[in-house]
């Protein structure tokens, strides 16, 4: 049984034996409020809150019960009207009904038992009225507050296109596969999202004695990666035609990065430079997948593997050291990819790896590019399932470079 004891229960009559028979009745069971004129009603009303139910007389001094009960509900809307008279009029009743939005219209005097049966359905009534306002009020906070989030979201979502816009336009800036493309060098590369963080550069000495080709995997992607990627090709493309030894265009690229890029960008890279007059090769490797030298028949005859830290990290130079070095002559083409090649999720879940790629690298027929087999098989593996991440391959084809850069 719901307890009553805190429900707050006006009763009004200038009868003042009416009053103290509602005391000695009601008085114990709820928190009971008298009042024996319509003036003194309205001051209680106005100092105490959540009066659930005012049970009135019609005819009192001053003001008739259906007067005060009208200013009554301008004070107090909750609240539940009941009103007792004497004289039983249908008209009154009528107007009591709908012009005060009275609950119940009961005779004077009327039975207890009866007056707590009407009392208990007002309560009743009285929750239900509070509990729809309530919820009238959470909702209106609410839609407010979609309102609002709907409107950050817009905010964001304006935010996001400009800065994709943005990125694109950087982008555009410096192009990502190089402004030249020599014979001997393949390539494939394909973002996540509309800019990504891959990247892959390639140049040639003013004197034509070196090509030079950097693959890069920026952390992050959008304007982010599309500053980090406009600053190094920048480095890049004004520091290789003056044929600077490898481990200085790391150094460099490296400096310039930790003292203008925000600290957590920086980049995964491998650099090579074909030396044509010396008949070598140098290969660095900061942090990228394992870089593969292949024989005619795409088998892995070397591999280099990271050993430096990727670039943009710290800017100790100390850290930029190990650079392998071959000779041209037994080398016949060089492979570098990014980790969004192996990571490639399938239709089963699982990744691409590496035994698939070095499989498509074997397999691919001696007229084709290798990596257009390698992107076929990468396809059939992924099935629908989304790309993992930015992906890029390039392939170097050392003979045909050192013809292209000859013929020059």
């Amino acid at each position: 049984m719901a307890d009553t004891s805190q429900d707050k229960i006006l009763c009004v009559d200038d009868e003042q034996n009416i009053l103290d028979m509602f005391r000695r009745t009601l008085g114990r069971q709820f928190a009971l409020f008298t009042a024996s004129s319509a003036a003194d009603a309205l001051r209680i009303l106005q100092h105490e809150r959540d009066i659930a139910v005012i049970m009135s007389d019609y005819s009192m001094p001053g003001a008739n019960g259906l007067e005060f009960l009208q200013r009554a509900g301008e004070i107090s809307p909750d609240s539940v009207q009941i009103v007792l008279t004497g004289n039983i009029e249908i008209d009154v009743a009528i107007k009591a009904i709908n012009e005060a939005h009275i609950f119940r219209y009961l005779p004077k005097p009327c039975p207890m038992e009866v007056t707590k049966k009407i009392i208990a359905d007002a309560l009743a009534h009285y929750r239900l009225v509070v509990a729809k306002r309530q919820l009238s009020e959470q909702l209106e906070q609410k839609n407010l507050e979609l309102l609002q989030r709907n409107a950050e979201l817009a905010e964001k979502q304006a935010l996001l296109e400009h800065e994709l816009e943005t990125a694109k336009i950087v982008c555009s800036k410096f192009g990502k596969y190089g402004y030249q493309v020599p014979n001997g060098l393949d390539f494939f590369i394909s973002a996540k999202e509309a800019v990504g963080g891959d990247f892959i550069l390639n140049a040639v000495s003013r004197d034509g004695q070196a090509f030079y080709l950097m693959m890069g995997d920026l952390t992050g992607h959008g304007l982010q990666s599309a500053l980090g990627g406009l600053l190094v090709t920048e480095i890049f493309d004004a520091q290789c035609p003056d044929r600077p030894p490898l481990h200085e265009l790391a150094s460099i690229i490296n400096r310039k990065m930790c003292r203008k890029l925000p600290t957590g960008l920086f980049c995964a890279a491998a650099l090579m430079v074909l030396d044509l007059a010396a008949g070598r090769l140098q290969v660095w490797n900061g942090g990228m997948p394992d870089i593969y030298f292949l024989d005619k028949q795409g088998r892995i005859a070397d591999k280099v593997h990271s050993a430096n830290l990727p670039l943009g990290i710290a800017a100790d130079a100390g850290l930029i050291g190990t650079i392998a070095d071959y000779d041209i002559g037994g080398i016949e083409s060089v492979f570098l990819y990014s980790d969004g090649v192996t990571d490639q999720i399938g239709a089963g879940l699982g990744l691409f790896g590496a035994e698939a790629l070095k499989h498509a690298l074997a397999a691919a027929p001696t007229a084709a590019r290798r990596i257009d087999r390698v992107v076929a098989q990468l396809r059939n593996h992924q099935q629908h399932q989304p790309q993992t991440d930015d992906i890029s391959m390039a392939e170097v084809n050392l003979p045909r470079i050192c013809r292209a850069l000859t013929i020059r």
